[in-house]
């Protein structure tokens, strides 16, 4: 934008926000998080917080934002900066950082918290069922952890991939913090399977694991933490060639589409917690219909001018078997 002629910039003056721009972005936020579209809610979200870290309604709906995109450690820490600060409805708060403590599975947080408000006598009637019932819940799931931790305490792998992809599916519904250390151990031997490891990793992400794993896919090696990554197709270049699918080919040929993007879905989350090479998204896109295409008996050789670069790395994904 230009300077207006004749004014100069002060080095003490401050930049000074449009008006109504942080509501803006927490109403646009609270559209997108309506939309279950949570890593644009968030970071619409996150904007306005730091136009002003005091706003009940900013902070509430990122609180809720992250909850639902399961960033419960997060929320649970913005939950606990509005207890401490007196910002926002004080149950409403409470409750939700409650909810996250059940996410991250801390039975004794909850205990504690519960049995303090209660004993303060602060909490209406209709609320103070409701945490008698969660602090209820909390303790048979405690004792149920409990049971498990006795029960649990080592994991190792079947040979067959597709025994193995049962017994990792099952895990996904236990506590598997007891065996996390046998799970990274898993994961970082390089002969697993990628899409085992995938599953693993993804398991470790929604259970909160902070541990720091080397990952080792595709000839790359890395450092993740698996609470900090997000899921495999959450990634604005998933969301792009997605897109790019779509338009080019939606309209006049939907099968062809709908195979293209099973393709695309099932190699990404072989690369998981990688992506691929090639950056452009038209090319990766591209690639992807003549695949389907290949796959349709319509096409049968890479166009090497438009797939230059994506179209070894495709032929080596379509290598991996999967059950």
């Amino acid at each position: 934008m230009a300077k207006r002629p004749g004014k100069k910039k002060s080095n003490d003056q401050k930049v000074v926000p449009f008006p109504q721009l942080k509501d803006r972005l927490v109403e646009k936020g609270l559209e997108k998080l309506q939309e279950q579209h949570h890593a644009e809610a968030i970071q619409l979200l996150k904007d306005a917080y730091a136009l002003d870290q005091e706003d009940s309604v900013t902070l509430t709906s990122l609180a809720v934002a992250l909850y639902e995109d399961h960033n419960w450690t997060e929320s649970k820490e913005l939950c606990e900066k509005m207890l401490h600060e007196g910002i926002g409805d004080y149950e409403e708060t409470l409750e939700l950082y409650i909810m996250n403590l059940f996410q991250l599975k801390e039975h004794e947080s909850i205990a504690e918290t519960i049995h303090t408000v209660l004993d303060e006598g602060v909490l209406s009637l209709e609320r103070r069922d409701r945490f008698e019932h969660l602090l209820s819940i909390s303790h048979k799931q405690d004792q149920q952890v409990q049971r498990e931790d006795t029960s649990f305490q080592s994991f190792s792998l079947q040979k067959d991939l597709e025994q193995q992809m049962v017994q990792v599916a099952n895990l996904s519904k236990q506590n598997i913090h007891p065996i996390k250390d046998s799970l990274i151990e898993v994961i970082q031997v390089k002969e697993t399977h990628p899409f085992i490891k995938t599953m693993l990793l993804n398991i470790l992400r929604e259970q909160g694991i902070q541990d720091d794993i080397l990952v080792e896919k595709w000839g790359r090696k890395t450092l993740v933490n698996p609470s900090e990554l997000k899921e495999p197709f959450e990634s604005d270049r998933f969301e792009e060639v997605l897109m790019r699918i779509q338009n080019q080919a939606g309209h006049e040929d939907p099968n062809l589409v709908e195979l293209a993007i099973d393709l695309m879905r099932r190699h990404l989350f072989l690369l998981y917690p990688y992506s691929w090479a090639e950056q452009d998204p038209a090319i990766i896109a591209i690639a992807y219909l003549h695949l389907g295409e290949r796959y349709m008996g319509l096409e049968m050789e890479w166009n090497e001018d438009e797939t230059d670069g994506i179209a070894d790395e495709i032929e080596t994904l379509e290598m991996v078997p999967i059950i």
